[in-house]
């Protein structure tokens, strides 16, 4: 199997989420720091006009969203489960609320107080991917996004005072999607007063980030490029088309987050299962490439 490699940039919330799974699983990956905002033209060669970060490559095969890469993670190493047997419904809910809601508290008061220090432009970058992520949204957003993150940190804070992870005695997804909200307040130390007052959530905090870095070795967008163009899709047999958008294989389609980013990628539907879409694009500069995005989350539109 060709090398794993992640297409991230150091403070990316949910680059670290993947980080800590990586981490846990003892997967050694390559290192692809991508630029903050747009242009990334080493990076949209690979997935078509997607642009959010992370983004794992695998040879030719592209996946976009943590999502699609925890999953994808758990298939090539089931073991240390990241999904536990029994209970990965209860992780994936829990996952897809810190992903979208605990985010959305934690995000404007760290961004309002890190602010002077920002790289120029970023917030208008955001801005064009969602009104809601324009200075004046965040700005306006922050005292009662505030508020109601103070409130999921008691939440989590009391989950955590009789077991070291969320579900029990093992890290879990639900741990790795609510750990990077929380870690990305640290970024503000003021901010992280709140945390330290919480004892337990601290502790598990602490817990997390002494899986240390993992095993990443750095490599060149340029390199990752040439990986790519040296592959052929591989993760695209297997699996039925599920029912729903009417779609079959050969349809070109559309992908675009329903959130937030109006980028679209598009391609060929070679796969669509419950919880996932594969399609076949080509570009020039890498020639075949099988994405792959969850469904959950995303707009498929016919084209």
């Amino acid at each position: 199997m060709a090398e794993i490699v992640l297409h991230h940039y150091p403070l990316s919330l949910f680059a670290e989420k993947i980080r800590r799974s990586l981490a846990y699983k003892k997967i050694a990956w390559r290192s692809v720091e991508q630029p903050m905002t747009a242009p990334k033209p080493e990076l949209t060669p690979l997935t078509g006009g997607y642009r959010r970060i992370p983004v794992m490559q695998i040879g030719a095969d592209v996946y976009c969203d943590t999502a699609c890469i925890a999953r994808r993670l758990e298939q090539l190493r089931p073991e240390p489960a990241c999904f536990p047997p029994g209970e990965a419904g209860l992780a994936g809910l829990i996952e897809d609320w810190a992903d979208h809601r605990l985010m959305q508290q934690i995000v404007p008061p760290v961004v309002v107080e890190l602010f002077p220090v920002l790289p120029p432009g970023i917030l208008a970058d955001r801005a064009a991917m969602s009104p809601a992520l324009s200075k004046d949204a965040i700005f306006g957003a922050a005292p009662h996004a505030l508020g109601q993150a103070l409130l999921s940190l008691d939440r989590l804070d009391g989950q955590l005072r009789d077991r070291p992870f969320l579900l029990g005695d093992a890290f879990s997804i639900a741990d790795a999607a609510c750990f990077h909200p929380v870690w990305f307040m640290k970024q503000g130390v003021r901010l992280f007063a709140a945390v330290e007052a919480r004892p337990a959530l601290a502790a598990w905090l602490a817990r997390i980030e002494a899986f240390g870095p993992g095993d990443p070795r750095p490599m060149s967008a340029a390199e990752a490029l040439a990986g790519a163009r040296a592959s052929e899709p591989a993760d695209v047999a297997g699996g039925e088309i599920a029912a729903g958008e009417g779609l079959r294989p050969g349809d070109a389609v559309a992908i675009a987050a329903d959130d937030y980013g109006p980028d679209e990628s598009r391609g060929v539907v070679v796969r669509l299962s419950a919880s996932e879409i594969t399609v076949r694009r080509h570009d020039p500069a890498v020639g075949e490439i099988a994405l792959h995005f969850p469904r959950a989350g995303y707009r498929i539109t016919k084209q």
